[in-house]
């Protein structure tokens, strides 16, 4: 059997992060972008705790990476 090994992350907007991982000139608006061009994965937990509109899906889409 083989697979694929994916690493990743829950979510993207994590305060913490911005003194860590995020570089300090990044605006928050951004942190989506530049997550999901440092990690295979990103899990997109907001869905759980509420509805989201079409357009937040395609903003989400649109600032990560083909794949």
């Amino acid at each position: 059997m083989s697979g694929i090994i994916r690493s990743g992350i829950g979510g993207w907007t994590y305060k913490p992060w911005r003194e860590t991982f995020y570089p300090e000139d990044l605006r928050q608006k951004d942190e989506l972008s530049y997550a999901a061009s440092k990690l295979g994965t990103i899990e997109i937990n907001g869905t759980y705790y509420r509805l989201q509109k079409p357009a937040t899906f395609a903003s989400w889409a649109e600032a990560a990476p083909e794949g």
